[in-house]
């Protein structure tokens, strides 16, 4: 009996105990940019309302696909899509210590319907293919688990903006549905995902309409426009990598493979006798908005025409006069390095100036060229030097055009580069996201480099975001044979 009723006191004790510390407990917000403890509890308990919410939908859809999952010793295993529980935020976001781990992580991909190509996708891609490999990246890389919940954030406000004709924006509408194409490929999400694979699809199949019904298979609404060169540019792209998915499976996308093949020989066809890209085809009697006769040149439209041939590279597909095309515009890119070390006019008062436009140079020789170490070297260093004098700062220089290549050509770079960058970058990113999902508009200082568009800022500080675990570090990708290909 004395034995019952000592058990029973302490048993009393430690009820007053727990009651009283639960009721001294502090509320906690939730900060993006920090990785403490309680901001990574914060950040479990909203990833724990939004797995809930997706798990609600899928359940009231029947599964359309089957889900990768890794079985024992890393082996891909395919399942029906309604077998796999989605991860939660708890199941491996985070170790006690705030740090990413996967140990605990479950097999599923949150809220993704992969195809069975997925293990024939180029190497560049399969970093961003599961929540287990999205988050090592992010470990490896210099990512927080922030990351990973402002995609999922942006994803989700995203598919609220969508038109009814399954493109996005109001404006330069095949551009901003590219970008947002990009954005969801970047999270592997494709037309068999459950959650977002209508979006996907939808905006997919705008883009090949536009295809279809435009001379020369301008992605464009309007292919006289000077803008349609950076629209098709961009639609392009999207198109490749989306076909870079579906290149070895049994789904079929109509039209997608026309469309892109289409889209890349248009490119290759109005490359003029610099290597570059640009508009003014109206005013000189040209089919389209190109104009390959011009004498003059534009890096930033450049930009995007390289990053659509990127993207045929890696289709794999047999493109006439592709490498050649490759090669001259890395020619081109090479000519606009300035002493300084920077690509662009040095006149900071130009529209095309070095402090603008040396992430584009670098990136597309980093991606695209062999043998331009020296060159891309120099280009990092300028633009470190400028950075260190003139930190990224959302409400005094958020021109997110330059920022967007920045990202890249700096992670492309690694190393101490890398992290020099990212400690500037990632607070000003996560910390504009707002409690919808969406991003506030930040002050630019250089007028071109804004993003006033809400859809356009959106996608630009997504596949930001996305850099960690969207592509492969050049050096990391094991393809010596990339260049014969």
């Amino acid at each position: 009996m004395l034995s019952i009723a000592v058990h029973v006191g302490m048993l009393l004790l430690a009820g007053v105990i727990l009651v009283g510390t639960q009721m001294t407990k502090k509320e906690i917000d939730f900060i993006p940019a920090g990785q403490t403890q309680a901001g990574v509890e914060a950040s479990q308990a909203l990833e724990h309302r939004v797995s809930t919410k997706r798990q609600t939908s899928m359940a009231k859809k029947q599964p359309q696909t089957r889900l990768a999952a890794i079985g024992g010793g890393g082996v891909p295993i395919m399942t029906d899509a309604g077998d796999v529980p989605l991860p939660e935020a708890g199941n491996g976001l985070a170790d006690g210590g705030g740090k990413l781990g996967t140990e605990s992580l479950g097999g599923g991909m949150r809220g993704t319907g992969l195809p069975a190509v997925v293990m024939n996708l180029p190497s560049t891609f399969l970093g961003r293919c599961s929540v287990q490999n999205r988050l090592e990246k992010l470990r490896q890389n210099g990512g927080t688990p922030e990351c990973e919940s402002a995609v999922s954030q942006s994803l989700a406000w995203l598919k609220t903006q969508q038109n009814a004709d399954g493109s996005w924006g109001r404006n330069n509408k095949a551009a901003m549905t590219g970008l947002t194409l990009l954005c969801y490929l970047g999270r592997c999400e494709t037309p068999d995902s459950p959650f977002y694979g209508d979006n996907v699809r939808n905006g997919m199949l705008y883009l090949v309409e536009l295809s279809r019904k435009n001379p020369q298979g301008i992605v464009a609404e309007q292919p006289m426009s000077n803008s349609a060169t950076y629209e098709h540019g961009i639609a392009t792209y999207a198109l490749g990598e989306m076909y870079s998915f579906y290149r070895m499976g049994n789904s079929s996308l109509p039209g997608l493979r026309d469309a892109f093949e289409k889209g890349v020989q248009t490119i290759i066809a109005e490359q003029n006798k610099k290597g570059a890209w640009t508009y003014g085809g109206k005013d000189a009697g040209m089919p389209s908005a190109y104009n390959k006769e011009s004498g003059g040149e534009d890096l930033s439209v450049t930009g995007w025409q390289f990053q659509a041939l990127k993207a045929a590279k890696h289709s794999g597909l047999k493109i006439a006069g592709l490498d050649e095309a490759i090669k001259r515009c890395c020619t081109y890119l090479e000519s606009k390095q300035t002493k300084d070390g920077g690509f662009g006019v040095t006149n900071r008062d130009s529209h095309y100036n070095q402090w603008s436009l040396t992430g584009c140079g670098v990136l597309g020789l980093q991606t695209l060229a062999r043998n331009k170490a020296t060159a891309v070297k120099k280009g990092i260093r300028f633009l470190r030097e400028f950075l260190a004098d003139e930190p990224l700062d959302w409400e005094r220089n958020c021109n997110l055009y330059c920022w967007y290549y920045y990202t890249q050509a700096f992670f492309q770079a690694g190393g101490d580069d890398w992290r020099f960058y990212n400690s500037q970058f990632l607070p000003q990113v996560l910390g504009a996201q707002l409690p919808d999902g969406s991003f506030k508009r930040g002050r630019p200082n250089w007028p071109a480099g804004d993003a006033a568009d809400a859809i356009y800022r959106q996608c630009l500080c997504t596949l930001q975001l996305e850099v960690y675990f969207r592509y492969l570090k050049v050096a990391d990708r094991g393809e010596g044979s990339f260049f014969e290909r």
